[in-house]
């Protein structure tokens, strides 16, 4: 904030304080005179009521007093009259339907005082109380001994006096925001031309100063103190100016002494550091030819090395989050054929416990897997496993005869500790003669990282069979007391798998899928046999035990961990897609895929086998079921993929569900 800003603001405040203070106290004062003056009009009004009531009466006539009231009282200003007795109960109004009550209103000082008259205020209201001495003219109708007949009461609206103070101090804030407005223009602008003015064209002449100008001066535009201060600035400037001068044409004279000085060593020196610099200069230039030449072949190699490394590191984190066998191995004949441009890879895997495995990449057939594949018939095979070393394979041209190698390969074997369980080979295209050392290298690093992934997912696949063999023999205790649903946990999760992949899941989601169908009825285990056995109409107490097994089967896996969205799965496969299921009542993308999947697969066994209340459908209608029931009961999204899987392998499908054991489809 510049000075001229601090000392307007400083003045406008004082201004504004003061003019402030003073339209506070007028504003003060204005506002107890207007509550008087209407006090004094409440007075005034009370006395003419007084008078006339006492002239009346003095005549007789008491039932003009109402009168008078409903005259008055057609005042808009007046807003209560009553004439009250000592005790607070109202004789007379204005309003007539008061008489006889005791207003809730009342002040009770108004009662207690012993004041000849007394006044409240309560913001735009005035309430004026006056007291009704016993007179002569009084005591033809009270008694004598009566010193006071009553009370009368003035509810006085006083805006009017208030809206007239309203707009005295509207014109006062305007008088005190105009009085400060015109001080700081004013202010303004004799600080703009008698201080502001003559201290800029100072700092004028300052700056210029200091960017060089020594001939620069203030313009003196007054005799006070600040044009005392230009002239100062201006002889100092002068005197300054004439020391500069003497100082420049010194340093010249010297300037011109050393260079004459300095000049001719100077061109000694580098006569000779120049001839010196010039046969190194040759020589630096030869050896930089040189190894520009080597480090632009180590780079493009570097660049390949740490292509190769990232690619192979890809890899290796890839695989470290897959478990399955076939995944595997589909990935790392396609990273090997890609990172050693290779024309065909093949490798071969035996398993004790499971079938071999075979994935063949071909450049443009990409990876597919062989059914059908012998290692007897391939004589490179039986040496890879004999001798467990990287081997050297030619390979003839198809259509020409004899031993002339068309293509060039190698394989590695495959091993898991220490036991070769299989074999990868790479056969290069006819334009490559053969595979370098740098291949191989990558060929076994990759062969290696495989068998890590391969050996978990092993692991991984015995820890799960040990695991579903457990889960089948805990549903089969549980289904073997009911013949109408022996198998039927089995044929769920064969149909789920299948319709998961059909609908495209993840493994990760294929696998919670396939669990969850195991044990989706394991709940059962907690309700009475008799029930679930019934063979006619469910109670509806009976039913509702039913509902609980889902809730039931929840509480029987929460101790198992790792089990959180199989138990979801669980508990929400009873849901309805229109939100009319249990025991939620959870509807549409509310459940999850897993569970709207489940929820179809279990309806459709249901179905499609004997129930003790009634027999099993045959396919056509059970498909008409789906059909109807899907937007209420089933998501269309998983009934239309689910009938276009059995329309296209449905009687292999189900005959490998069991279900030809059952009955003929």
């Amino acid at each position: 904030m510049t000075i001229r800003a601090k000392i307007i603001s400083i003045v406008a405040l004082t201004v504004l304080l003061t003019v402030g203070a003073t339209m506070a106290v007028v504003i003060g004062m204005q506002k107890r005179k207007m509550t008087v003056a209407g006090i004094h009009e409440t007075r005034f009004l009370c006395d003419v009521i007084e008078s006339t009531t006492e002239s009346v009466m003095s005549e007789g006539r008491t039932v003009d007093i109402q009168k008078i009231l409903d005259g008055v009282g057609r005042n808009s200003e007046i807003i209560k009259l009553r004439i009250l007795s000592t005790d607070g109960r109202v004789l007379k109004s204005a309003d007539r339907s008061e008489t006889g009550s005791r207003p809730a209103d009342l002040p009770a000082a108004a009662l207690a005082t012993s004041r000849e008259a007394q006044a409240f205020v309560s913001g735009v209201r005035i309430n004026y109380f006056r007291r009704i001495r016993n007179r002569k003219e009084c005591f033809g109708c009270h008694g004598s001994g009566e010193k006071i007949l009553g009370i009368i009461q003035i509810v006085h609206d006083n805006s009017r006096n208030y809206n007239d103070f309203l707009s005295f101090r509207r014109l006062l804030v305007f008088f005190c925001f105009a009085i400060v407005l015109i001080v700081s223009v004013t202010m303004s602008s004799l600080f703009q031309r008698l201080v502001v003015r003559p201290l800029k064209g100072l700092l004028s002449a300052i700056r210029e100063v200091g960017a060089g100008n020594w001939d620069a001066s203030a313009k003196v535009e007054s005799n006070d103190e600040l044009g005392e201060i230009e002239i100062s600035f201006n002889e100092m400037i002068r005197e300054v100016n004439k020391l500069h001068k003497k100082n420049i044409l010194k340093e010249r004279e010297l300037s011109k002494v050393r260079v004459e000085l300095e000049h001719k060593t100077k061109v000694e020196e580098l006569n000779s550091q120049l001839e010196a610099n010039i046969g190194k200069l040759e020589a630096a230039n030869e050896a930089i030819t040189a190894l520009s030449d080597e480090v632009k072949n180590k780079n493009v190699a570097l660049e390949r090395a740490v292509d190769r490394l990232k690619k192979i590191n890809e890899v290796g984190r890839t695989l470290s989050s897959i478990i399955e066998t076939k995944e595997v191995m589909r990935i790392v004949v396609q990273t090997t054929a890609d990172l050693l441009d290779a024309g065909k890879v093949t490798m071969h895997l035996k398993n004790t416990s499971s079938p071999s495995v075979t994935m063949k990449y071909e450049r443009g057939d990409g990876v597919v897997r062989l059914h059908h594949f012998s290692t007897e018939l391939h004589e490179e095979y039986p040496d890879l496993f004999a001798q467990a070393k990287p081997v050297c394979i030619p390979v003839p041209v198809e259509g020409k005869r004899g031993s002339d190698p068309g293509t060039s390969g190698i394989g590695v074997p495959l091993k898991v500790k220490g036991q070769v369980v299989g074999a990868m080979i790479l056969e290069n295209d006819p334009a490559r003669c053969s595979i370098t050392e740098d291949e191989l290298e990558v060929l076994t690093t990759i062969s290696n990282q495989a068998m890590v992934a391969i050996e978990n997912a092993w692991l991984y696949e015995s820890v799960k069979n040990n695991y579903f063999a457990t889960i089948q023999s805990l549903v089969n205790a549980l289904e073997a007391s009911d013949r109408f649903t022996k198998g039927h946990s089995e044929r769920v999760r064969l149909l789920s798998v299948e319709l998961g992949k059909y609908v495209g899941l993840e493994s990760r989601e294929l696998e919670l899928l396939e669990h969850a169908a195991i044990l989706h009825d394991i709940g059962k285990i907690g309700i009475d046999n008799f029930v679930l056995q019934k063979q006619g109409r469910l109670t509806s107490r009976e039913y509702g035990l039913v509902k609980t097994h889902p809730l039931i089967g929840d509480e029987i896996l929460g101790p198992i961990e790792n089990l959180e969205d199989v138990r979801k799965t669980i508990i929400q496969h009873h849901e309805r897609y229109d939100g009319t299921g249990y025991p939620y009542g959870l509807r549409g993308d509310e459940i999850s895929l897993t569970s709207r999947i489940l929820s179809v697969i279990d309806t459709f066994d249901a179905m499609m086998t004997d129930r003790p209340y009634r027999k099993a459908l045959v396919l056509s209608q059970v498909k008409d079921e789906l059909r109807v029931n899907a937007g209420t009961q089933f998501d269309p999204q998983v009934v239309q993929p689910f009938l276009e899987m059995l329309d296209t392998e449905g009687d292999s499908l189900l005959s490998d569900a069991g279900y030809n054991a059952l009955f003929p489809i």
